[in-house]
């Protein structure tokens, strides 16, 4: 009865599935007896949600007219929409940037702004260029849009951004395709906590403004930004790269306040559109508030005001970002424990900068080496032929001695 092109569909979710049993492991065996490195929120070390009190003291008093009424608009609040483009590009971002025209939509977080982008750019058909190691939900989104996936090796032999294989694969979707839409999720990138340094992304962008004669829309994921220490000066320099885009090349950045604010369930994100050319950004107004209209109609306005409020006001704004600072402190604390572990009993890692996750390479008795785990009441995250920990929801007392166990069950695995 599906229509043909939903016809063999099957979400196999990996990470809640994983998630599930790890909770039905705590319930039999105590939680001080499991190891819930699973989930992907941030968690302080009494292994509960973080909840900044700040948004909590904020959304408690926002007025019901805020929390339970439509928002203003279907692309969201004015207020939201502004404040959103300021975190991801600073207060002076006007000036700094002139001469490239700007705008933003409120989706249903990062997920919903990835889906709206390749929805929009994507052919049908066409192939969606994905890094190797990656988000799992990527895929589903170009099968679900009709795209098909093309992938390139993330990392070099030395562990650094492969510039090389990046750059064939675009030239060669640029051969057969009108527009190449391809993913870049950085910083803290997930499942690795990978970053690309300033050089890279001179290359980078110097590539693109080479390139003429085909459009290519980057989709940029920032979800994790908030949680990544590159500082404000290195930040300026990599965002005075996009000014001289040439008109065919459209960024896309896919914002999420599921990690920014900590607010998981409530579903709130941005996409922000920059161009050098005012009819690629007009066409972005104009098209891409139907596809919102007819997915999921408008975003919740309390999260969108409770943002706009502590952004807007520098007490509560000043307020977060330390308790902020609390949790990137908390963060790499646990990163430093684990890497220096890791370091101690030989234990291979991809490139680890900032971020919530780090991905263990197992290869091809990863299958082997998740059950030794969980036979241990150790849950990870099954990313192609590598585990993902994530760190951000792990307490330190946990994390401690974590290397070494891993260890064991791949050397077991090999025997």
């Amino acid at each position: 009865m599906l229509a043909k092109r939903y016809t063999g569909k099957k979400l196999v979710d990996n990470i809640f599935a994983t998630s599930k049993k790890a909770k039905q492991a705590i319930v039999k065996f105590g939680k001080e007896n499991v190891i819930n490195a699973t989930i992907g929120s941030l968690y302080n070390e009494d292994e509960k949600l973080a909840v900044y009190d700040v948004v909590e003291s904020v959304y408690r008093n926002l007025p019901p007219e805020d929390l339970y009424a439509y928002a203003t608009n279907v692309i969201g609040e004015d207020d939201y929409l502004e404040e959103v483009i300021k975190v991801v590009f600073y207060d002076d971002y006007k000036e700094a940037l002139k001469g490239l025209y700007i705008s933003s939509i409120a989706t249903t977080g990062g997920t919903g702004a990835i889906s709206n982008t390749i929805k929009n750019y994507m052919d049908t058909g066409d192939k969606v260029l994905l890094p190797n190691w990656m988000w799992g939900t990527y895929k589903n989104i170009v099968i679900e849009n009709g795209g098909k996936v093309e992938t390139y090796q993330l990392f070099d032999e030395n562990g650094n951004f492969n510039f090389e294989d990046f750059k064939i694969k675009v030239l060669e979707l640029a051969k057969i395709q009108k527009n190449v839409v391809l993913v870049i999720n950085e910083p803290s990138h997930n499942p690795t906590g990978f970053r690309m340094t300033y050089e890279e992304w001179v290359n980078l962008m110097d590539f693109f403004k080479s390139i003429r004669d085909t459009n290519v829309i980057v989709i940029r994921d920032v979800a994790y930004f908030e949680y990544d220490d590159r500082g404000e000066e290195e930040t300026k320099k990599i965002r005075k790269l996009l000014v001289g885009l040439p008109k065919n090349i459209l960024f896309m950045y896919a914002f999420s306040l599921s990690k920014s604010l900590s607010i998981y369930g409530m579903r709130i994100g941005a996409q922000i559109a920059v161009s050098s050319d005012e009819e690629v950004i007009q066409e972005f107004k104009d098209a891409l508030p139907f596809s919102c209209r007819t997915t999921w109609s408008n975003i919740p306005k309390g999260g969108m005001r409770l943002f706009a409020t502590i952004m807007k006001n520098p007490e509560l704004k000043a307020n977060f970002l330390n308790e902020k600072q609390g949790y990137m402190d908390l963060l790499n604390e646990r990163a430093n424990i684990f890497l220096a572990e890791a370091k101690e009993v030989n234990l291979e890692l991809l490139p680890y900068k900032s971020g919530f996750f780090v991905t263990v390479p197992v290869g091809k008795t990863v299958d082997k080496v998740i059950e030794d785990l969980e036979n241990k009441n150790i849950f990870v995250i099954k990313f192609d032929t590598g585990i993902r920990i994530g760190l951000c929801s792990v307490p330190k007392k946990k994390i401690k001695g974590l290397a070494k166990k891993i260890k064991e069950s791949i050397d077991k695995s090999k025997n």
